[in-house]
């Protein structure tokens, strides 16, 4: 067997998008790698998109995320190519941490359509969603479940830091929620 294959697994990225309404055009990309064993932040990266489209007042509301900040923002190819280089420069574990499933996904798409030829497996075809591992966990104590990821941290201890719907934020709370969801599923010794 490889020796890779044998070292614990401790280098994550948390990944999360924002996106425009209804369109759906990624606007935002936030990304945290950092130690899951030590809790260690070791590098985070948070890139505006141009979607190359009007906001709707409800997401510059919600995401505090200007038109200006968007039409000042790269093509969604360079931030993925940025975020593509944080990922590999740390060799993170393949598949992202996400909130609630399929922001790598999502991703991938949005930049395989403006670039059909571009290799961008980088997160292979899974993820680790925190939010169903969170759900499960609930379900599991026979506790009742909490949609978003600020209540949700609540319930485990912990409190939100930054901005809701900023992608760097929610990647970094999600990050922490992983970190604090392996602690209680550790199995007593």
């Amino acid at each position: 067997m490889n020796e890779e294959h044998r070292k614990p697994i401790e280098i994550f990225t948390s990944l999360d998008l924002e996106m425009a309404q209804p369109s759906g055009a990624i606007i935002q990309i936030g990304a945290v790698v950092g130690n899951i064993k030590t809790g260690e932040i070791l590098e985070t990266l948070c890139v505006n998109v141009n979607p190359y489209e009007q906001l709707t007042p409800f997401i510059i509301d919600l995401t505090g995320i200007t038109q200006e900040d968007v039409d000042n923002g790269v093509s969604l190819e360079e931030a993925f190519e940025k975020l593509r280089e944080l990922h590999l420069k740390y060799k993170s574990f393949v598949n992202p941490i996400v909130w609630g499933g399929g922001d790598s996904s999502e991703l991938i798409q949005q930049v395989k359509a403006k670039n059909p030829e571009k290799s961008l497996n980088i997160f292979g075809r899974r993820w680790i969603d925190v939010k169903t591992l969170f759900v499960s966990w609930r379900f599991a104590n026979g506790q009742p479940i909490q949609g978003g990821l600020a209540k949700s941290m609540t319930k485990v201890g912990l409190k939100f830091d930054g901005r809701k719907h900023n992608a760097m934020s929610d990647a970094l709370n999600t990050f922490h929620m992983y970190r604090s969801m392996l602690e209680l599923l550790k199995s007593p010794k």
